[in-house]
């Protein structure tokens, strides 16, 4: 039996299947520790109390300089909490490095590379926090 409409009109033969919708995958190892390594920073560096608090950005001296560091333990400006954010980091990127140059047994000049870079990346994360200590209590 010949169909009513010209040949050259074929009818398609499609399929349609219903769209299947999943949960969505569970994002890479590496971006959920990030992810967690930044809160960590924000968290440990102070700006928690920043945000509680509300001090001024920058506070000024007596001759208009700005204080980039307030003194007195009990108060804390914006750019305290990021440079000591910022200070554990390079802390922690420093230990990281000794632990990963640990892994290269067989690599002595690597290995050893890396644990130095590392121990001086600590070393001047704490230097540098015990400067910010000193100003922060009036010793310096």
């Amino acid at each position: 039996m010949q169909p009513w409409w010209p040949r050259f009109i074929v009818k398609p033969r499609v399929r349609l299947t219903r769209p299947r919708f999943g949960m969505p995958t569970r994002p890479p190892d590496i971006i959920l520790f990030g992810i967690l390594f930044v809160v960590v920073l924000f968290v440990l560096g102070g700006n928690i109390y920043t945000l509680v608090r509300t001090p001024p950005a920058i506070a000024g001296g007596q001759g208009g300089t700005p204080i980039l560091i307030s003194p007195g333990i009990d108060s804390q400006l914006g750019m305290e909490g990021i440079v000591a954010s910022v200070v554990i980091m390079i802390g922690t990127m420093g230990l990281g490095l000794v632990y990963y140059g640990s892994k290269y047994v067989f690599q002595p000049g690597y290995a050893t590379r890396l644990m130095v870079l590392g121990v001086i990346l600590a070393g001047a994360a704490f230097l540098i926090f015990s400067y910010l200590w000193g100003i922060k209590t009036g010793l310096i």
